[in-house]
């Protein structure tokens, strides 16, 4: 239990990885393994917002739907309410994803074409009325409800992205996965649609699985942070806490590389060399150790455990106590 909430979590991740095989070009040669997570810890408790960050292609998408047990994991342990979703039954696992929702990325490509909208929101409610239900839930995403008629083409990205939110609150659920679910927009719709997300996680008591490579976006929503790199955690903590002292080197150049809209301030750059390795052949020890600029020989001899760097932090690097530390940037502009 964590002392800051008191509370048991929500959302429970052990261990989890999730791999796949890739079959290669060679004839007679076995698959390779695609190692997309890999040893996944995280807790998310009643009523708070955790942000996902790394890199493009670093497993935050596939960590979401291995929790949503859309890909069962290949190591590992979800639990959702105390219950495994991993044991559950084909009725049980129904009920507990009804109570886990996701909204992705392209709200156009998540909407069925051939049905109207309200159609689609009336799919996930249970009971009587389930039309005036679908209308006021299209009202309370800042639509209409004279829109329950229409059909996905007749709405902007932004408009799409609501019907998508209101196609998730149907179930009524606990938590919300939202994969990116406002970089295809515009920056104004962008904020129309995190103050939507806000007044909803206020309003219901939502709990929040927020996955973006937008890292002002991020420290704008979320209490507390995870970063990803090559599908492992490297750091997580409070939100504030991460941006401003930030523990891991992958973290610190992760933050250092967004623009600071002021000259004067320019910031500290903490840049990696090199190319991201490939999931299909990672280094031995710790994943960044190839591009990190404070990598030792120690670095390739185990992946490092995650260890205490302050302030309800926890970070994985064998050097947490000699790389450097402090301040790279305070605003919440830019992106990453």
């Amino acid at each position: 239990m964590n002392e800051a909430y008191k509370v048991d979590p929500l959302l429970y991740v052990e261990g989890l990885s999730q791999r796949f095989a890739v079959a290669t070009d060679v004839p007679g040669r076995p698959s390779q393994w695609l190692h997309a997570v890999e040893n996944v810890d995280l807790e998310l408790y009643p009523g708070e917002s955790l942000g996902i960050v790394g890199e493009s292609g670093c497993g935050k998408s596939t960590l979401a739907r291995t929790i949503l047990h859309l890909y069962k994991p290949s190591v590992g342990r979800v639990t959702f309410q105390g219950r495994d979703v991993g044991t559950a039954r084909a009725a049980e696992l129904a009920a507990l994803r009804r109570d886990m929702q996701i909204v992705l990325q392209d709200p156009f490509g998540a909407l069925n074409p051939r049905r109207s909208v309200g159609a689609s929101i009336a799919d996930g409610i249970k009971g009587h009325d389930r039309s005036r239900k679908a209308q006021a839930l299209l009202e309370r995403v800042g639509l209409s409800a004279a829109d329950y008629g229409r059909y996905p083409h007749e709405f902007s990205g932004g408009q799409r992205q609501r019907i998508c939110i209101a196609r998730a609150l149907a179930p009524e659920p606990k938590l919300l996965i939202a994969d990116e679910a406002v970089s295809a927009l515009d920056v104004s719709v962008q904020a129309q649609i995190l103050n939507l997300l806000g007044e909803l996680r206020a309003d219901l008591g939502l709990s929040f699985l927020f996955i973006s490579h937008n890292l002002a976006v991020v420290r704008a929503f979320c209490d507390r942070l995870a970063v990803m790199y090559l599908g492992r955690v490297v750091e997580t903590g409070p939100t504030e806490a991460v941006f401003t002292d930030p523990a891991h080197p992958y973290t610190r150049a992760l933050i250092s590389a967004v623009p600071i809209p002021d000259p004067a301030h320019p910031g500290q750059h903490a840049l990696l060399e090199g190319e991201v390795p490939s999931p299909l052949t990672p280094p031995s020890g710790c994943a960044i150790r190839t591009r990190c600029p404070h990598a030792v020989a120690a670095c390739a001899e185990a992946v490092p455990a995650m260890a205490s760097a302050g302030d309800g932090r926890a970070a994985a690097c064998v050097r947490l106590d000699e790389v450097p530390r402090g301040p790279i940037w305070n605003t919440a502009e830019g992106e990453a």
